[in-house]
C-alpha cells in the first residue's frame, strides 16, 4: 500500500516542496533540453541545471528529471498562507432571497 504525503495546502511542509510536476519543460522550450542536444553532439555542454522563476517577491526553483522527461516547480509555502484564518463556508438548500431575487432582475 503507498501512502500518500499530505497535500501542500494542509501547511505541515515548511521546507521547499514540489508545487507543481508537468512534462512541459522550460529547457526544452528554450532549446536547452540536455536530450535534444545529443542529436548535435553538444553533450556535455549543456546539463539540467536548476532555473528560478521570480514573481514579485515570490521565488520559485524549477528542477529537472530529464529521465521521466518531467520540470518539478518547486516553492516554500508563503507566509500570509501560513498566517490566513480559516472562513467557514455555508451551505444553503436553496439560494438566498437576496441572491435569487438579483439574479432575476439580471435578465
Amino acid at each position: 500500500m503507498a501512502v500518500i504525503d499530505a497535500a501542500f495546502e494542509a501547511n505541515r511542509e515548511r521546507g521547499d516542496v514540489s508545487l507543481m510536476i508537468t512534462r512541459h519543460c522550460l529547457r526544452y522550450s528554450f532549446n536547452l533540453c540536455p536530450k535534444e542536444l545529443k542529436r548535435f553532439d553538444l553533450r556535455g555542454q549543456v546539463t539540467a541545471d536548476p532555473m528560478t522563476l521570480d514573481n514579485g517577491t515570490e521565488k520559485l526553483t524549477l528542477r529537472f528529471d530529464c529521465k521521466k522527461c518531467e520540470m518539478h516547480v518547486v516553492g516554500s509555502i508563503r507566509k500570509s498562507v501560513v498566517e490566513a484564518r480559516a472562513v467557514p463556508v455555508t451551505f444553503h438548500r436553496k439560494a438566498p432571497a437576496a441572491i435569487s431575487s438579483s439574479s432575476t432582475a439580471r435578465r
